[in-house]
Formats: structure tokens, sequence, C-alpha cells
């Protein structure tokens, strides 16, 4: 509407004027510093009243605004209409904008520049903000480009209403918390940017540390909250799919974590300046590639994720190139006259532990950008295919051992050099308790070498942590940080290896008042909550294992809004696994493993009087919901009649009429269910449904998984949050200090 586009080109006019006024200080005097201290503030309160004027569209049911119809429905409870706000692209970037703009304020407020961006740092706030504020004003065009407050030519009733995979707590905080660390990873490159402009480095690190804690922190909180709230709400039974969309943060925040090690090292040992530089630059650009990679629809046909092109894919393009040519070309004209380091012979120092710490993050994110750039690397050459997830395992295992053996020998390194017979004792005690607990693992039925493995580096990194945390207990909660985040993730790799390695998985077919048993617990299944038809059809599912029974209750109801099936899992959490059940099905008859047919891209497979040959797959991406359809087109026959067919499985969309997995064979009697698709092996699974089969009774088909210490993978996400948020205190601490 008229009142937020005025808001968002009132803090376009203001972002630019204030940034022209911080590059004149720079150059100049206090004098044009403060004017542009003044106009950044009209520039937030612009951003802010264009925020709150959208979330008052939102809670005021304003529907005639596309966004609020799109996102909102006058039955979305409250907290709900929030996060309408940031449900859509739109919404999002101006999210993105408010808190950009917010973290601002501290930046031009701390100390003022005479103390805080003194000529003694090297570091001055007229080439801080004005770098600063070219990120803001990259986003304050692509909002004027695709407004939030387009109208409608009519009013409607009421709106569209949120997508129901999005009404779930964790995705109310999970967006804000990402942006929020795509917002503070400008500053490190702000930062970066004015001390190469200066060639002044002096105080650059302490200025920037903080906020490269922060902003880690903050990113890596929203990627851990995104994966509990997969494995909640979608019913697949993992936290992480290597997505392409999932990828595309996971890769900035390992760049930021190899940054945290980088300042450090420069520090306390004044090395890798060239280094950190560079790092500070690449997480930023490629959180500007991620925003391309999920905002531009390029990855429409490879991930679930991805948005549809609003048209402002040239406005995207032409912005990575301005930060790309910009920031790389300030660092290559400076490389000359920034001091090389070199690391010493000697690999028993804390220096050469961090610098291979810094390599091997680095790497891990190279090689997991190149995966996830795949769908547009093979596009030079042919026809686009993005790489299998097997590809990450085998390049993500053989690092994360490196990177473990880094973390548990660090502790007990010292800065100029350790003595081997002094090391070797000290690791003793580890050695011998990381074998133990491996040991367990291997009678456990972990059999697989590189798993072992991993998880006696891992062990070794927790135990020698712990050792030295509690050993340093004096020195007080501020100096636990780098062990509790070390120890985390430790946690978290043997949480990862256990629960997504040695995972059991078993489907069952539970007729009503019957039962069924899976992994010595017994399944009767109880009929449904609520009308069939209903919003919120909840399964009843009595769950007994000797004289102790508990009643699960998935979902599984139809959705308005996707016109198709939505399923929901129960999670019943035990100390040492998780009973994961996830409804697949709800059918009128006996499901027989005679009527499952696995056929091949290319294969003709004949099954129960039917020719069914798979031909393609069949790719479809829609509009505003950024859902993606996948479907098998399959050429049958029977008994002389031909048909094609192209049942398809809608994620997260609004398309269709009817449940579109299922599809009428030729002579419209029966039925063919598209079950399952593998996309890397080019397979699909077919479910015949035939009439003279179907029974009159109630059937769940439901989905069982035991998954192994999988409470690890969380327990070790907490406590690396736990840990980078101690370090980024006491490193702010520091930083007022001096």
């Amino acid at each position: 509407m008229f009142l937020g586009n005025l808001c968002l080109s009132l803090a376009l006019v203001f972002a630019l004027i204030s940034a022209i006024f911080f590059l004149w200080g720079a150059r100049a005097d206090e004098k044009p510093l403060s004017l542009a201290r003044k106009f950044y503030y009209f520039f937030f309160f612009f951003t802010f009243l264009a925020s709150a004027y959208l979330m008052y569209l939102f809670l005021g049911h304003h529907f005639q605004v596309e966004y609020v119809y799109n996102y909102s429905s006058s039955a979305e409870p409250f907290f709900y209409l929030i996060s309408g706000f940031w449900a859509g692209q739109e919404g999002s970037f101006l999210l993105w904008l408010f808190l950009g703009s917010w973290l601002g304020v501290f930046l031009i407020r701390k100390k003022k520049s005479s103390q805080l961006f003194s000529e003694e740092s090297g570091i001055h706030q007229g080439y801080v903000m004005f770098f600063y504020l070219l990120v803001q004003i990259f986003l304050l065009v692509l909002l004027l480009k695709k407004s939030p407050f387009s109208t409608l030519p009519n009013v409607p009733p009421d709106g569209k209403g949120l997508n129901p995979l999005l009404k779930d707590f964790w995705m109310v905080i999970h967006p804000p918390v990402v942006f929020a660390g795509y917002a503070g990873l400008a500053i490190p490159f702000a930062y970066a940017l004015s001390a190469l402009s200066r060639n002044r480095y002096e105080g650059w690190v302490g200025l920037t540390l903080p906020w490269a804690g922060l902003s880690s922190l903050l990113l890596g909180a929203g990627i851990f909250i995104g994966a509990y709230w997969a494995y909640k709400v979608l019913g697949w039974g993992g936290y992480w799919g290597w997505d392409p969309v999932e990828n595309a943060s996971l890769v900035p925040w390992l760049l930021s974590v190899a940054l945290i090690h980088g300042l450090i090292l420069e520090k306390t040992r004044n090395m890798f300046r060239r280094t950190n530089l560079l790092l500070a630059i690449s997480s930023f650009l490629m959180v500007v590639y991620a925003t391309f990679l999920v905002r531009s629809g390029v990855l429409g046909d490879f991930s679930v994720h991805s948005f549809i092109d609003l048209g402002i894919n040239t406005f995207l393009l032409i912005f990575i190139m301005f930060f790309v040519f910009l920031s790389l070309g300030l660092f290559l004209s400076r490389l000359s006259g920034i001091p090389r380091s070199r690391i010493g012979d000697n690999i028993l120092t804390r220096e050469f532990s961090l610098f291979s710490a810094i390599i091997l993050f680095a790497l891990s994110a190279v090689l997991i950008l190149l995966g996830t750039s795949s769908s547009l690397i093979s596009r030079i050459f042919g026809p686009p295919s993005s790489v299998s997830i097997p590809y990450y395992i085998r390049t993500q295992l053989p690092l994360s051992i490196l990177v473990f053996i880094a973390l548990g020998a660090a502790p007990f390194l010292r800065w100029k050099g350790s003595d081997v017979t002094e090391l070797l004792k000290n690791l003793r005690f580890s050695f011998f308790a990381a074998a133990v607990l491996t040991a367990l693992a291997f009678a456990f039925k972990v059999r697989s070498i590189i798993h072992l493995i991993c998880i006696f580096t891992a062990c070794l990194a927790i135990v020698n942590n712990l050792f030295v945390l509690v050993k340093r207990k004096r020195g007080g909660l501020k100096f636990a940080g780098g062990f509790l985040t070390h120890m985390g993730a430790g946690i978290l790799l043997v949480g990862i290896i256990t629960s997504s390695g040695y995972d059991q998985s078993k489907k069952i077919s539970l007729p009503r008042g019957e039962t069924e048993e899976a992994f010595g617990y017994q399944f009767t299944y109880l009929g449904t909550e609520n009308s069939a038809k209903g919003t919120n059809d909840f399964l009843k599912i009595k769950v007994q294992k000797g004289s102790t029974h508990f009643i699960a209750r998935p979902q599984y109801y139809f959705s308005e809004y996707n016109q198709g099936i939505m399923r929901s899992p129960h999670i019943k959490i035990n100390l040492l696994y998780d009973l994961y059940l996830s409804p697949e099905d709800r059918i009128q008859g006996e499901v027989s493993e005679e009527n499952f047919i696995q056929i091949r891209k290319g294969e003709t497979k004949e099954k129960r009087g039917y020719s069914i040959e798979f031909l393609d797959f069949d790719l479809t991406s829609h509009a505003q919901s950024g859902q993606i359809s996948v479907g098998a087109i399959l050429n049958v026959e029977h008994k002389g009649e031909k048909g094609t067919l192209i049942p398809t499985m809608v994620m997260g969309g609004r398309e269709g009429s009817e449940d579109a997995r299922m599809v009428h064979l030729p002579g419209g009697k029966d039925y063919l269910v598209l079950e399952k698709i593998d996309a890397d092996r080019k397979i699909v699974t077919l479910r015949l449904i035939l009439q003279d089969e179907i029974a009159s009774e109630d059937i769940l088909v439901l989905s069982i998984d035991k998954k192994p210490l999988i409470n690890l993978f969380w327990l070790g996400t907490i406590l690396i949050m736990v840990g980078l948020g101690i370090a980024t205190y006491r490193r702010t601490k520091e930083a007022e200090r001096r």
C-alpha cells in the first residue's frame, strides 16, 4: 500500500544520503560523520515503520494486500499471523533489512567514533558504515522491485492462510534467527573492507571477533532450529537432507566458524591476516550467493525449499557481481602490502591446530558449495543435474575425522610447541576413554571402520576438552566457551553417526482394532480424533511395551491450503533412542507386498495384469509457495487399454484437487499410488490398489523408526550454542575494555 512503499522509498533515500556522508566523513572530519549518523537514524526509523506497518496489515487482516492475502487468514492464531510476516520472499527480505538496520544502530552508537573507531585502531566508522549501508541499499532495491505492499484489484473476503508446515512454534522463530545471522555477517565484511580501504589493520581483529561470534551463534542456532523443525514436523524421520537450500546457509556458517578460529590466531600470534580478511569477505559473499540460489528459482527442480523467480533475478545477479568485484578487487589490490604468515615446522603447536581447523572448515565449505552448485555448473555442459547425498557423506566424514583430531589435541598443545613425551602422557587417559567408548559402539553393532574412527576422534575431543574445562574451572565460566563448543561438536558427531547410520525402520499395516509388533512394542490402531475431513485429524495408536503404554497421536488430515493429505509424526523420546511414528497412508484394504512395484527409469514391468513402463520424472515448480511437484511419467497397458499417467508427490503446495500420488488405471476401476522416489538411483516405488481386493475396514500404514542416541545430536547443538554464546560475551567485553 502507499504508506508502506513510501516508507521503503524514504528509507532508501536516507540510506543513500547516510552512506554518502559516511564516505565523506571517512575522508574528511567528524562533522560529516555526525550528519551521517542522523541520516542513518532516519533510515532506521522508516525501515522500522515499514516493518511495523506490514505487521499491522497482518494483524488487521488487510487482505487487499496481496502478500497478506497469500500468507494469512482470519482464522490464524496470533503467533501465526506474526510468522506470516516472513513466510514469503518479500516479507523475509523486509525482515532481513529491519534486523540489519537495527544492528547498525549498535555499530554507530557504541562508544561513538572518537573511541571505538580511533586512528589508533586503524578502523574508521565512515568506511565501516559506508560498506555496511551498501548491503542495506541492496535489500531496499529488491523490496522496491518486489514490494510486500502490492495490492489486489479486489478485496477478497479472506486470505489463503499459512502453509500448515509453517504452523509450528519453531518456524515462528527459525527465520528471524537465520536472517539475524545473515545480517550479522555483513559486519565482519564491512570491517574487512574498511581495513582494506585504509590499508590499516591494527584494531580490526578486536572489533570483528565479537561480531563474528554473534553472527556464527545466530546463524548456527537458526540452522539447528530448522533441523529440529524438519525432524518434528515433516515426518520423513530426518533432520538434515543435504538439500541445496539447507546447504546455502551451512556454507557461510562454516566459513564464519573458520573466521573465528583465524581471528583468535591473529589476535594472539599476529598471524593469518590475509586469510582472515578473505574469510570475512567470503562468508558474506556466500550469504549473497545463498540468496541468489534460494530466491532466483534456479533450484526449483532440485530443492523443496526453493522460491520461484519473482522477477528479481537480474537484480540478484547484478548485486552478486557488484559485491564480488568490490570486495575481492579491493582485497587483491592490497594483497601485496599485507604481510604473509608462515606456520612453523612443528605440528605440535596450538598455532598448527588452529591453522588446521581453519583449512578444514574452509575445505568443507568449498566441497559443500560445489555439490550445492552442481545443478548450475552442470547446465554449462548439458542438462542440469545435482549430486547425490553419498557425495556429501564421502567428502565430509574424512574431514570431520581430521577436525576432531585437531580438537582433541588442541587443549594440551602450547603456543611455542609441546614435548612429544609430555603430550602423550597427557593424552593417555583420553585415549583409553575414547577407546573404551569406541569398543562400546562396536559392541552395539557399529561395524563401519570410518564410523568407528569418527566416534573415536569425537570421543577424544570430548574427553580432552572436558578434562581441561574441569581443570581450569577457577578461571571462571567466561573461559569455558571454546571447550563447551568443542565438546558439543564431538557429541554432535556421535549423535549424527548413531542416529543416521544405525536407525532401524519398519512399515506395518494396522487394521483398526488389531495389534502388530515392531521393535518389542505392540501397536494398536484405535481410530481417529476429530472428523475425517477436519483440519487437524489425529490418529490414535496405543503403543505398549510390557506393562507400560501410551497413546501416540500422529496427524493425518486433509489440508484445504495444500488440497492434499498432510502427515505429521509422533515422537516418543527415550533416553537411548527415539521411537518415531509416521503415518504413510490410510486406505480401505490390505497392504500386500505383491502389489508393490519398484521400477527403474526406462524399464517395463508386469504386475497383476498391468504392463507399466517408467519413462521419466516430471518436475514442476509452482508460484508463491515455493513448492515442488515430483511425478513419474508412466505408460500403462491393461487388456488392450493404454494410457499415460503421471502420479505426483506435491510438497508444500496448493495445486490439485486430490492426493496427486494416486491415479486411476486404464479402465477406471483400479488405482496406482506413487509411494517413493529415489531420484539418485532413478527408481520409483509404486503400489497397486485393486478394486476387487478392497475391504471395508480402516487400515493405517505406519512407518516406525528407532533412532539410537539421537538425543546426543540435540545435546551437542545446545552445547555448541552455549559455548559460542559464552565466547561471544567474553570477546565483546574485551573489545569494550579496549
